[in-house]
């Protein structure tokens, strides 16, 4: 392995599977207030990124759904959650989104299938191709506060700033997100909706009323009005509470203060149904979707799904995807209501409900609802385990910030108590951006203790995994990075694994870093043989290690082929950029430097890729070395200088760096020299040019039309510049400073 990115490995299912009713916005409802002020602002306004951010109960949803229905554009809906956290889970929604309304082709569906998909480089861009192609529509992301990771936002700045002329976004948010904002409004293209707007005014207020039996007179409007500040789910509550009164009793049930809307909620609404329906809606209350799998465990009722179907028509607060397969959920205040209350007439219930549905969850492959509901339930241990077990599948299928995403949802504390989440956390974070997190959970997985116990990753054991991440990291340098990736060798015996192949990887990066040349061939061969079809990454990384080992050796011809047959892998597999991919850039620079190609775009791109991960020591200063030399190579000295600085800069804190520190030193050397060579008169360089050549000192006077005597100082000179005792050494050292051109090599 290459950088502590684990192994992506053969084709697997994902661990989400696309729900269809996500797409669809919820079920129109005829008993609903006509929000059409509100619809008739959203109409109004032409900016392209349309935000409506409110508290729970403003009606934002409803609002939305009503635009829909009265725009006459192509329309999309997505309902966002929580695992849409990863941006290949949300891209891959949002591709089966925007296919509604933009010409998004499937071949965006298969990218985002791979083990590593190419977002940067193909996803994006082709999605950016479709929406410029695409007429007028409206795309509308619900639930916006559910998600917190950067790179998921990036996505959607993406998509909003890509949008075409006359196309919109609308966000529902509870919370302002982490969007540009500022730079919209500067730019006049945002349009934004809170409280204010979303509150009800009091002809919506009245048409509330009469929808529960609940008229008022004016007074009675203004004065509910004035109690609730317009909060829509408020006045819900309240009409409720006043459907039955007696005629004296509704202006004090409407306009009365004092009360919370929990305490309505609970006396009103709640108390009023049935106990039976009132244990089922109270124990329900745990599950995000109400699914008939999980409903009927938390209730105990086999007839969950058709008390469900009652709630929906009786509008007591379930929300539900449209046609053809719709889906239930909880209306969020409603089910915070509900969950309050179950804590309050059930202490602990909620606990034991939790741990009842995150079995099912379990046993139905659904690791994020099972690790969820195992937190919930207190159970921290049963939610560690699906972590460490799930993590190397989420890297198969690209799905990197899930992991990281899962792991935050532990303290410190719970990580460090239990080795194979501390392990999983040095894998994940150590592969990432964030270079405190990543050198943090580093040291801890490498110290932490680690036996022979059965790992859940699917190593051979929690030992092995931990000889395989500390050999990758190489924290202690090359020569203790050999040593742990020869005993993980011979854990890992069994073939047809991804481990295996992994851990013949890094024992072959670690044979050649540690001056084993010969040795490093055989396990690299392996490697790239078996990552073929169980670890793809660790077979591009071999054979990019290949090809770096055949030009040591002098086998620019070897080396040519093992660098094409990465770059075909590479290109085949459609993997975007990664840490594994970093070895054959490095080859593939270096090769292009030795066949007379500038390089300098491919080195900036590398440095790139460098920047966006955690530093491990030993890679970036192969980066440096290979790179230092192309450069050289190619006469850009000046690049070559900031490639050495930074070697130099590593290898302070690096003392064990096996073959590179002398390869370094070398690289320095040639810098000096360059800097002699660059301060060559003109008349030395001319002689220099003709050395090369079977020319011999008086034909090389003959030609510059001087001396022999002048030729001959001049070639003192150019020995001193050049560090050369004899004109065979001045050639060598010209070569490798540039100073030459290249056909006369």
């Amino acid at each position: 392995m290459v950088g502590s990115e684990p192994a992506p490995g053969g084709q697997e299912s994902r661990l989400f599977d696309t729900v269809q009713s996500r797409l669809l916005p919820p079920r129109r409802r005829s008993d609903l207030v006509d929000r059409r002020r509100l619809v008739t602002a959203f109409g109004g306004r032409a900016q392209p990124v349309v935000l409506v951010s409110a508290p729970a109960g403003y009606g934002k949803t409803i609002a939305l759904t009503q635009w829909l229905d009265a725009d006459s554009r192509p329309a999309s809906w997505l309902l966002l959650r929580a695992d849409d956290d990863d941006r290949v889970v949300l891209l891959t929604y949002l591709a089966l989104a925007l296919q509604k309304v933009a010409p998004v082709d499937d071949e965006v569906l298969e990218l985002l299938r791979l083990a590593v998909p190419p977002v940067e480089e193909r996803v994006l861009p082709a999605l950016g191709d479709a929406l410029a192609a695409a007429p007028p529509f409206l795309l509308v992301l619900e639930d916006g506060e559910r998600m917190t990771q950067p790179a998921s936002w990036k996505v959607v700045e993406f998509l909003a700033d890509s949008l075409p002329e006359g196309a919109q976004l609308a966000l529902a948010s509870r919370t302002d997100p982490p969007l540009p904002l500022a730079r919209w409004r500067a730019a006049g293209s945002l349009a934004e909706f809170r409280t204010a707007q979303l509150a009800f005014d009091d002809v919506e207020a009245r048409e509330l009323l009469a929808r529960h039996d609940a008229a008022a007179d004016d007074r009675t409007v203004d004065c509910l009005l004035d109690a609730t500040g317009g909060w829509p789910t408020a006045l819900y509550l309240k009409a409720l509470a006043a459907r039955d009164a007696a005629p004296g009793e509704v202006r004090d049930r409407l306009c009365n203060d004092e009360r919370e809307v929990e305490q309505y909620f609970v006396s009103e609404v709640l108390d009023q149904q049935s106990p039976d329906l009132q244990e089922f809606l109270l124990r329900s209350s745990v599950l995000e979707r109400l699914e008939p799998g999980p409903l009927q465990v938390v209730t105990g009722r086999d007839d969950a799904p058709d008390v469900l179907l009652g709630l929906e028509r009786t509008n007591l607060f379930v929300a539900s995807g449209d046609e053809p397969h719709p889906t239930f959920r909880y209306q969020r205040l409603f089910a915070d209501l509900l969950l309050s209350e179950l804590a309050r007439r059930h202490p602990d219930e909620d606990r034991r409900l939790h741990a009842l549905v995150a079995e099912w969850f379990r046993d139905h492959d659904d690791p994020e609802q099972a690790i969820q509901h195992y937190l919930a339930a207190g159970q921290v241990r049963a939610a560690a385990d699906i972590v460490a077990a799930t993590w190397p599948r989420l890297w198969r299928r690209g799905q990197q910030e899930t992991a990281r995403r899962w792991l935050a949802w532990f303290s410190d504390e719970q990580i460090r108590e239990y080795p194979p989440l501390t392990l999983t956390a040095g894998w994940v974070f150590s592969a990432g951006i964030d270079v405190a997190l990543g050198e943090r959970w580093a040291l801890a997985a490498c110290s932490v203790r680690a036996g022979d116990d059965p790992s859940p990753d699917g190593a051979v054991s929690l030992r092995s995994s931990q000889l395989l991440l500390r050999a990758t990291l190489a924290l202690d340098g090359i020569t203790q990075m050999r040593a742990d990736a020869e005993r993980a060798v011979r854990l890992e015996l069994a073939r047809g694994t991804s481990w295996y192949a992994e851990a013949h990887m890094i024992l072959g990066v670690a044979r050649w870093l540690s001056g084993a040349r010969r040795r490093a061939v055989r396990p690299l061969e392996r490697a790239a043989s078996e990552g073929m079809i169980f670890n793809q990454s660790a077979e591009l990384a071999a054979l990019g290690t290949l090809g770096l080992v055949a030009m040591d050796d002098g086998d620019w011809a070897r080396a040519a082929e093992h660098v094409a047959r990465a770059r075909f892998r590479l290109n085949e597999l459609g993997f975007g950029t990664m840490r594994r991919s970093l070895p054959i850039l490095y080859a593939d620079a270096r090769l292009a430097a030795h066949d007379g190609r500038q390089v300098g775009e491919l080195t900036a791109e590398i440095g790139l890729v460098m920047e966006q991960m955690v530093p491990h020591p030993w890679l970036t200063l192969v980066g440096c070395v290979v790179l230092g030399e192309a450069c050289v190579e190619c006469g850009d000295h000046a690049a070559a200088r900031r490639w050495s600085a930074l070697a130099d800069e590593v290898l302070e804190g690096y003392p064990d760096a096996g073959i590179l520190r002398g390869r370094i030193e070398r690289l320095s050397q040639a810098l000096e020299r360059a800097a002699h060579g660059q301060s060559l008169t003109p008349a030395e360089r001319r002689v220099l040019d003709l050395l090369p050549t079977h020319l011999s000192e008086a034909r090389i006077a003959a030609e510059l039309c001087v001396s022999q005597n002048t030729v001959k100082t001049h070639l003192r000179g150019v020995y001193r510049k050049l560090g050369a005792g004899n004109r065979a050494e001045a050639v060598e050292r010209a070569h490798e400073l540039g100073l030459l051109r290249h056909q006369e090599h």
